[in-house]
């Protein structure tokens, strides 16, 4: 069975969840699975292509990407969740979205340009950086919840996304199987 066909059974069969699912299969073998569904479905997925026949197994990679995307998927809705609920119409959590991104930046330059994993003032410095932009991702609901401009619910319910989100960044960063060392 094709990887193609598979990825139409899975859908087929789980038609009735409300699954939205797509797949690739490149040249190499290497799968693409992508899919907006219940939590439930996820594991029917990664049951299903575990299972004899079911195509390859999938790489830790791939596990630990789609475990990465999960986490983040949650985070996000926390923080949809937190524009949302309290008072509708109120955007102001999703400036955190700018330090999600910035955060990251600085360590990328830094290990780039850095040779080895030897510590200098250039890594030190991104290290700040990096630590001043969670921290500032983390005041940012707080000095507007105070200031009243969102609510406490919006406050907390934005700090919960970033403790998911930075969870799940900081996880993905340190882990050593990387052929040119992790993140940190």
């Amino acid at each position: 069975m094709s990887n193609g066909a598979l990825f139409s059974q899975i859908a087929a069969e789980e038609a009735q969840m409300d699954i939205w699912l797509w797949g690739y299969t490149y040249a190499d073998g290497t799968r693409l699975l992508g899919c907006v569904a219940p939590l439930s479905t996820y594991t029917v997925i990664l049951k299903k292509l575990n299972e004899p026949g079911g195509g390859k197994k999938p790489e830790k990679k791939q596990k630990l990407l789609f475990i990465c995307a999960f986490l983040t998927c949650i985070g996000v809705t926390f923080l949809i969740l937190a524009c949302a609920v309290p008072t509708t119409k109120i955007f102001y959590p999703f400036f955190v979205l700018l330090f999600y991104v910035l955060s990251v930046l600085p360590v990328f330059i830094a290990k780039r340009t850095t040779p080895g994993n030897e510590t200098n003032p250039k890594s030190e410095f991104a290290h700040f950086l990096t630590a001043g932009m969670v921290l500032s991702a983390f005041a940012l609901p707080i000095v507007l919840a105070h200031a009243l401009v969102i609510t406490w619910t919006a406050s907390i319910l934005t700090i919960i996304s970033n403790i998911i989100n930075y969870g799940t960044i900081f996880w993905y960063a340190m882990r050593d199987d990387e052929p040119y060392g992790s993140m940190f």
